[in-house]
Order: structure tokens, then C-alpha cells, then sequence
């Protein structure tokens, strides 16, 4: 994980890319009702062939939002690799499901 990026209200933001099995397994869904119960800002979509996810609140939630993630994902999931990385944040207040970008190869700028 990369350093810096939290603001000095005690928030941070990660930007997750999961690559591997994710489509058509509800992960989406999953990962979205995640947030709510935990309170966490941000969205998920799919990008091509990885489920990208950016998640923001405080550290504390961040960091047991990264935990469920990798012990309580869908059975049917299958991750073949995790890029996580923090980012600068944006002060969002709810997370949403965007539409799948289906033309990314799964590749992220940065």
C-alpha cells in the first residue's frame, strides 16, 4: 500500500483493483452492501477484466472495510491479484454502483 493522502479530518481514501474471476459472481452488489453497513463513501464498477473499487471514511473503517473484503468475498470470486493504493479524499458522503466500463482492458491509469 502506498503512503500519504489522509486529511485532516482523519479520512482516507483507497483506490482497490481486483483482478481475476469478478464478473457475474454479484460482486458488485456484495461489495456495495459492504459499504453501507460500514458507512463507507465511494463506488465500485467493473473495468473490464477487474472490479475497481474506491472506498473512503476513517481509517478505522477503511481498514475493516479491506478486511471483509479479502475474508467475506463472494465464494464464487476468484482474485488473482490486488492493487491497493491510497489517494487523496474527496469528501464524498455515499457509494454507488457505476455502470461497468466494458471497453477498459482492466488496466488504471495513474
Amino acid at each position: 500500500m502506498t503512503v500519504g493522502h489522509a486529511s485532516p479530518h482523519g479520512r482516507e481514501r483507497v483506490r482497490i483493483v481486483l483482478r481475476g474471476f469478478v464478473q457475474g459472481v454479484g460482486f458488485r452488489p456484495w461489495v456495495y452492501r459492504l459499504a453501507q453497513k460500514l458507512h463507507i463513501a465511494g463506488w465500485v464498477r467493473h473495468l473490464g477484466t477487474a472490479l475497481e473499487i474506491e472506498a473512503e471514511a476513517n481509517s478505522d473503517q477503511i481498514s475493516l472495510f479491506l478486511h471483509h473484503l479479502k475474508s467475506e468475498r463472494p465464494p464464487a470470486a476468484d482474485i488473482s491479484r490486488e492493487e491497493i493504493s491510497r489517494i487523496a479524499p474527496t469528501g464524498g458522503t455515499w457509494f454507488e454502483i457505476l455502470p461497468a466500463d466494458e471497453t477498459a482492458s482492466g488496466h488504471v491509469a495513474v
